[in-house]
């Protein structure tokens, strides 16, 4: 019995660890390898001089959609402490929402550094670790809540068109069905809500799934942050697509730079988008407005978020030298 106990600790403190790490790591170089494949024939001097095309107009009005999309992510904590029906001023949940959704994206492996990020923020202001490990699991579920609706009802209603050289049946014959399997399973989780509404116990702490209501809401927020993001860049792209069709397209870059645990996707979201949109412009004006865009979405509110949390860090350490 000790020796299976010895076993199952190793297995559980060392191997899996280091199996995922290796994963990680494979997953990342194949992501990279990718990358590299897919950009080695640009013509980056068309690629500049493509930006220059773009109006101060058309970039102030994506920012109004990047400002939605931030709208709604400030969401995400308010609607983690009323699951925990727990009181905080709500100043500092869109703080701590904004820091942790502009900041840990663009770092990589989002998942660890924004939990670290809200454990080092939430731990300032007295919530208790496992409080804190339920807000991040709530905020993590969010993805998945929002995303299989959204994606059942866009590929039930709007067909995903592969370009003409691709061939996967699976999603040229499929995707509707695909898409009604993805809208059966978010129903699901729904009826789950409404009928197991029993309290689990698990080392003296409650544990319970979210209420419908909270759910739908969830649904919602995640639906204007993903559909106000995917805008800005459908409109930037100006394309004669429906935007519907282009909301999947979104969808799949956005799943495919997650998957790939690269910063931001960086590299694997523009190479998906450009996969499906080429054969309607070219890749060198695809690829110019993926960078005004990453800039509008990633680096103007990192950069934002940076500066403010070392104000807020230097506040916090200016207050305990001084009490």
């Amino acid at each position: 019995m000790n020796r299976k106990m010895k076993y199952a600790s190793f297995l559980q403190k060392r191997l899996f660890p280091k199996l995922l790490s290796g994963l990680s790591v494979i997953i990342c170089l194949l992501a990279v390898g990718t990358v590299i494949r897919e950009f080695n024939d640009t013509d980056w001097q068309n690629v500049f001089i493509s930006l220059n095309e773009i109006s101060l107009v058309q970039l102030g009005q994506a920012l109004l959609f990047v400002i939605g999309s931030y709208s709604a992510i400030a969401c995400y904590d308010i609607l983690a402490f009323r699951y925990l029906k727990k009181n905080l001023a709500k100043s500092k949940l869109v703080f701590a929402g904004l820091i942790n959704y502009a900041i840990s994206p663009n770092i990589g492996v989002a998942f660890l550094t924004g939990s670290f990020l809200r454990y080092r923020l939430y731990s300032q202001w007295h919530i208790s670790t496992f409080e804190v490990a339920k807000i991040i699991a709530f905020t993590n579920l969010n993805l998945w809540v929002g995303m299989i609706p959204l994606a059942g009802i866009i590929l039930t209603f709007s067909s995903l068109k592969l370009p003409f050289d691709v061939n996967l049946p699976i999603l040229q014959n499929y995707s509707n069905s695909l898409g009604i399997i993805l809208v059966i399973i978010s129903l699901s989780y729904l009826s789950l809500t409404i009928f197991l509404r029993k309290t689990i116990y698990w080392k003296k702490q409650k544990l319970q799934l979210p209420s419908f209501t909270l759910s739908l809401t969830q649904i919602l927020v995640f639906t204007l942050d993903w559909g106000f993001a995917a805008l800005t860049l459908y409109y930037l792209l100006d394309l004669p697509i429906a935007y519907p069709y282009f909301l999947g397209v979104y969808i799949i870059a956005m799943l495919s730079g997650l998957v790939s645990t690269l910063p931001g996707g960086l590299g694997i979201f523009e190479a998906v988008i450009i996969f499906f949109l080429e054969s309607r412009q070219t890749k060198e004006v695809l690829l110019s407005h993926l960078l005004i865009f990453r800039c509008l979405y990633y680096f103007l509110p990192f950069a934002i978020a940076v500066l403010a949390l070392i104000i807020f860090e230097m506040r916090q350490n200016w207050h305990s030298k001084r009490f």
